[in-house]
């Protein structure tokens, strides 16, 4: 079975920051789209997420809308 070109690179990535950084330092890891962003604070020696964030969670969407009802 072959591996995707996006699969490599993934792998590639991460193998590199999990040489480079120190066991006691975390990943923050951003995916952004066209109309969302999320952000995740990864553990690697763990293999577990700390933290996770996105702009579709309700309260996030409420203070953006807050925000964006006052403008300065």
């Amino acid at each position: 079975m072959k591996i995707s070109t996006l699969d490599r690179k993934k792998f590639r990535v991460r193998n590199k920051l999990k040489k480079v950084s120190s066991k006691d330092r975390f990943r923050l890891c951003v995916s952004r789209s066209t109309k969302n962003i999320s952000a995740q604070i990864i553990d690697d020696v763990n293999k577990i997420t700390l933290v996770s964030a996105s702009s579709v969670e309700k309260n996030i969407r409420e203070q953006k809308n807050l925000n964006q009802s006052f403008p300065l």
